[in-house]
């Protein structure tokens, strides 16, 4: 069939050939395969026996024959065996453009399928129907009987497996494939001639290649019984198609990553709000006092909180505390902490900061110690007629105190934290708060503020801002507290929270 081929397009060629031999006295010339003549010259004459033939050959092998009557020398059979030569090269050449076209084709029509393979998953939104759709195109592109698909998920999901119907592999049997090829980490290529014994029974031959996902092998794309087998062209095209899977597992991942991380934000932003909103948002009105307060989470949420309980025929009273840690396990531990303190300053018949504080640990310190946290707490209660704070602090730093006409110390803590111990006898101490005295409390991410030197803001700056701006009203001396330590930080991002309570005593 090649050399008829190959007479259809070569034709005008080959006559000229014959033509040439009928000039120099031949009675015919003729091209022969299998002994039937192909083509015969001068045409309808009949035909006469050969005196010279010449084998031609393509690849080593004979497909046809020249034949020449008339002529007998030597140089004749020289030249016939030549052009018979030139002849099997032409051949030669007709078959390797065959099969580049028919590689062109086939390429030409992957490249179509892998095309319409990527266009169909562009709306698929999860992993399984993305290897469902890989699975159907590479057991169609393959020629295979049946395919099967697995993916381990990276961040604790379900593993899936997917077979097409004409599967019959158990999905241990499955299993067992993919993690060899993730100990081996390349693709798996076995047939009954090689006598593989990972080749499951029943199965003549099978392809099994690795999808790559951010460096790892998470998933395989298995094409199972071939008739032609499985050989290189096969191999290029299985990666081709785990590419794709790839690609698109990856884009199926980064989309639920932008949405888990949307939810998150959305959860974060309603516990911001939450938090906010435990927060008091109006600031009370004490005659003697001028009072501001202000928490800045370094977070969306923190563990640092403040509040006041202030009622009729109740003494005023204000807690602030900070919760170890920070982020959203801060945050819970600190509304619990808030309202242990709160329930007890409100419907305690006779208040004090002590005993608030005392029975505020008790509830508190089984839940505290079993997951391993505490909290500092200064809790202060203001007399009216005395112009005096009463208060009690637990483990917490820096309380600031400016009388009027004095310069700003720092009161020292003289109580463990709350969730330390299991009975604290927490004291009551006094301060006089009379127009000009000044109380600040906050907490430590005020003096544990780093700038880009990794240098902490520290207590005496934080003393020498309170002189600084011991003139100015509450509002103001927070403002310029905050504004402090902003300016010594510039640049270095907030470590802790920050909150505070100024207390500043004014004329009743």
């Amino acid at each position: 069939m090649m050399l008829v081929s190959l007479l259809s397009s070569q034709y005008n060629r080959i006559q000229a050939l014959a033509e040439a031999w009928l000039a120099q006295g031949a009675q015919a010339f003729g091209v022969f395969e299998q002994g039937r003549a192909l083509a015969y010259w001068p045409a309808g004459q009949r035909l006469l026996p050969a005196d010279l033939s010449a084998a031609i050959y393509c690849y080593n092998e004979v497909v046809g024959e020249l034949r020449l009557s008339g002529i007998r020398h030597k140089a004749a059979q020289q030249h016939l065996k030549a052009e018979a030569e030139l002849i099997g090269y032409m051949l030669q050449l007709e078959y390797e453009l065959q099969c580049m076209t028919a590689d062109l084709v086939a390429s030409q029509d992957q490249q179509l399928a892998l095309y319409r393979l990527t266009q169909a998953m562009r709306d698929l939104v999860t992993v399984r129907e993305t290897l469902t759709a890989v699975v159907h195109e590479a057991q169609r592109m393959l020629r295979g009987r049946a395919g099967f698909a697995t993916y381990v998920s990276t961040n604790g999901g379900d593993p899936i497996v997917v077979q097409s119907e004409e599967s019959r592999l158990n999905v241990e049997t499955i299993w067992r494939l993919f993690w060899q090829l993730q100990t081996e980490d390349r693709p798996l290529l076995l047939s009954e001639n090689d006598g593989d014994l990972r080749r499951p029974p029943g199965v003549h031959n099978l392809l099994v290649v690795p999808v790559r996902v951010r460096g790892m092998v998470v998933a395989s794309i298995g094409i199972m019984d071939r008739a032609e087998g499985f050989g290189t062209p096969e191999l290029k095209l299985g990666r081709a198609l785990a590419d794709q899977a790839s690609a698109q597992i990856e884009r199926i991942l980064l989309y639920q990553e932008m949405v888990e991380q949307a939810r998150l934000r959305s959860e974060m932003d309603l516990a911001r709000r939450v938090q906010t909103d435990l927060l008091p948002r109006v600031l009370p009105e004490v005659t003697g006092l001028e009072i501001f307060a202000y928490s800045r989470p370094a977070l969306q949420v923190g563990g640092d909180f403040f509040d006041f309980i202030n009622l009729p025929n109740h003494p005023f009273i204000f807690t602030i505390g900070d919760v170890s840690g920070k982020g959203v396990s801060a945050a819970l531990l600190m509304s619990m902490t808030r309202t242990a303190l709160h329930s007890k300053a409100q419907f305690m018949p006779s208040p004090t900061p002590a005993l608030v504080m005392r029975q505020s640990n008790e509830d508190l310190y089984n839940d505290f110690t079993r997951i391993g946290v505490f909290a500092t707490v200064f809790v202060g209660q203001y007399e009216v007629e005395q112009q005096t704070i009463t208060y009690a602090n637990a483990g917490h730093a820096p309380v600031i105190y400016r009388p009027r006409n004095g310069r700003a110390e720092l009161l020292l803590a003289d109580n463990t934290a709350i969730g330390i111990l299991p009975t604290n006898h927490f004291q009551n101490r006094s301060l006089a708060m009379a127009a000009g005295d000044l109380l600040i409390v906050a907490t430590d991410g005020f003096s544990d503020a780093r700038n880009e030197q990794d240098e902490l803001f520290g207590i005496e700056r934080l003393l020498n801002a309170v002189d600084e701006l011991s003139k100015l009203s509450a509002r103001e001396i927070a403002d310029g507290l905050f504004d402090a330590v902003d300016r010594f930080s510039a640049g270095h991002p907030q470590d802790d929270d920050q909150t505070l309570i100024v207390l500043k005593g004014v004329e009743p």
